[in-house]
């Protein structure tokens, strides 16, 4: 038996006209990882009211310095996250690096992969904190 994959809310959040807020299921599943992985990174625990513990503390991160020490806890935090979420992505890699261009800036790049039936597809997120 199939086992079910439940989608949320489609993210980032768009304001055109009559835009669907819900993942729709004419949507590709690229889609509705790369949505479910944004909602879990960018929601901070607590925010749930009967979920606390879902999401990250990247958020405790935004006064850190910014150096491998604070890169390993994103990690971290993301991987731990993602693992208990989202049960139908495997992180492959998680890399973090600093904007060149402004120094308190990091970008996180998620390479994982997902189960289709019997296919497994590979692909990237780069998210911004």
């Amino acid at each position: 038996m199939a086992s079910k994959q439940y989608y949320g809310i489609k993210y980032p959040f768009l304001r055109d006209g009559f835009q669907k807020f819900y993942v729709d299921t004419n949507d590709s599943v690229k889609e509705k990882v790369r949505s479910q992985l944004m909602h879990i990174v960018f929601t901070p625990k607590t925010q749930r009211i009967r979920m606390p513990e879902f999401g990250t503390d990247l958020i405790k991160h935004i006064f850190s310095q910014n150096d491998e020490t604070t890169w390993e806890s994103i990690k971290t935090e993301v991987r731990e996250s993602v693992s208990r979420w989202a049960n139908n992505i495997t992180l492959n890699n998680i890399s973090v690096v600093k904007n060149d261009e402004n120094e308190a800036e990091i970008f996180v790049r998620l390479d994982y992969s997902v189960m289709e039936g019997n296919k497994v597809s590979n692909d990237s997120i780069v998210v911004q904190l």
